[in-house]
């Protein structure tokens, strides 16, 4: 660990003043080295959603910054993350990425665990003469695990605020996208799991929220139409819509077009409205009829992305949930993971629509996904050069716009949703947490 007198200056790899950034912080050992500590294993992280362990005895495993757990229904259905690693000799123990187990047992020396994370026997327990506690040699369970509208959240850090606390406003727009109806939102196969040779804060920025890029990176598509409103429409909502921060790091924008271009609900099943309606607030309805495409950022690494996507072009668009994690690998590569959702009263019929349109949207090879990738990429192969990773990323937009109050949301609303400001905003938090040993 780095110590104390050793600390970068902060305040020159991200400047307040001059909205520059160092692009070191998405090349450099030392600064990932700390993100891990000072980021990673002090905040809430997601780990998954409640659908994917229905069942007592359901697990799947997941990493939490640098380390391996395992996300499990314990037998009383409480949800549990632990280490995924024996206390005998650290040997990791749940292979499988999903599956269902009565109990847990290392291949090496047969340590066995309940699905409770607590030690059943060593497989030699009179050779400990009595002396073991098993109580203390169970699997290492995380400090904290919490759930938001089915999504499940855990931190190292026993010292953390709750998890309504670290949410904060941002409650009000995952529930939008994830939390609408009355039965919630169900994962509609097992995430897409692919490594990127980027730093994680290109995704984190990106997402929440990169507007400038749109039509730049994704030319093609959106000449082809593949957002499912006209060219006329997505541009009237980039320069109608605004951008939100939200205290913690968290950030949103939601491409809300004007009413003479709203399709209302564009892309979301006629048959749910009513149970929107029946579960939302106003001001969140009002948000959902008239978007086209939202994208957020939950700090420090879970976004979510609902386009109307008209991949068909068909001119019947589909709009589903995207949640997904930039899991940091390195300072220069990450693990993209990715769920698709969709509401737990749709059909089948519409639930494969909704799968088929974020896999072909947003997927590994998805016709977005692809141009995003190509540059965040191209960042981490020119910035490991000695004179290029010197420079300095621009935010400086952010500096020429204030806070606005015409936003019927929660947050900080900044308009238009193009400039950088809660981008900057983002690595403004980043660079608190980051200066805090």
């Amino acid at each position: 660990m780095l110590m104390r007198s050793n600390e970068p200056d902060w305040d020159t790899l991200v400047d307040d003043g001059s909205a520059r950034v160092s692009r070191q912080i998405f090349v450099d050992e030392a600064i990932h080295a700390l993100e891990i500590e000072r980021i990673f294993n002090r905040c809430w992280l997601f780990v998954g959603h409640e659908s994917e362990i229905p069942n007592p005895g359901d697990y799947v495993t997941r990493r939490m910054g640098s380390d391996q757990v395992i996300l499990m229904r314990g037998p009383d259905s409480r949800v549990g993350v632990f280490l995924n690693s024996c206390s005998h000799r650290g040997v990791k123990v749940c292979r499988a990425d999903s599956g269902h187990a009565k109990q847990l047992i290392c291949p090496y020396h047969g340590w066995t665990y309940d699905t409770a994370g607590q030690l059943l026997t060593t497989g030699f327990d009179d050779f400990y003469a009595g002396k073991l506690d098993k109580r203390a040699n169970g699997l290492k369970a995380v400090a904290q695990v919490d759930t938001h509208g089915g999504l499940i959240f855990a931190t190292f850090d026993p010292q953390a605020v709750s998890l309504a606390q670290y949410l904060g406003d941002s409650r009000f727009y995952l529930d939008l996208y994830f939390n609408r109806t009355p039965g919630g939102m169900v994962v509609l196969s097992p995430p897409q799991r692919w490594v990127v040779r980027a730093n994680w804060k290109m995704g984190a920025l990106n997402f929440g929220t990169d507007n400038q890029h749109l039509y730049p990176t994704h030319l093609g598509p959106t000449a082809m139409e593949l957002i499912g409103v006209p060219t006329a429409a997505v541009m009237a909502g980039l320069g109608s819509s605004h951008q939100v921060s939200l205290a913690g790091g968290h950030g949103t924008v939601s491409t809300v077009v004007p009413e003479d271009h709203v399709v209302p609900y564009c892309g979301l099943h006629p048959d749910l409205i009513g149970l929107y309606e029946k579960t939302l607030s106003p001001a969140q309805l009002d948000l959902l009829r008239r978007n086209v495409v939202t994208v957020g950022n939950i700090f420090p690494h879970l976004a979510w992305i609902q386009p109307a996507l008209d991949l068909e072009r068909n001119g019947k668009p589909v709009a589903g949930g995207t949640l997904r994690i930039w899991q940091p690998l390195g300072p220069n590569a990450m693990e993209l993971t990715a769920w698709y959702l969709a509401e737990r009263e749709a059909s089948e019929e519409w639930r494969q629509k909704v799968l088929e349109a974020g896999v072909r949207g947003f997927g590994m090879t998805g016709v977005f996904e692809e141009d995003d990738v190509d540059v965040w990429s191209s960042v981490t192969d020119v910035c490991q050069g000695s004179q290029a990773r010197q420079g300095q990323a621009s935010f400086e937009t952010a500096l020429n716009f204030a806070p606005v109050d015409d936003f019927s949301g929660p947050g900080t609303a900044y308009f238009p949703m193009l400039p950088e400001c809660e981008q900057f905003n983002f690595l403004k938090h980043w660079k608190g947490l980051m200066r805090t040993p």
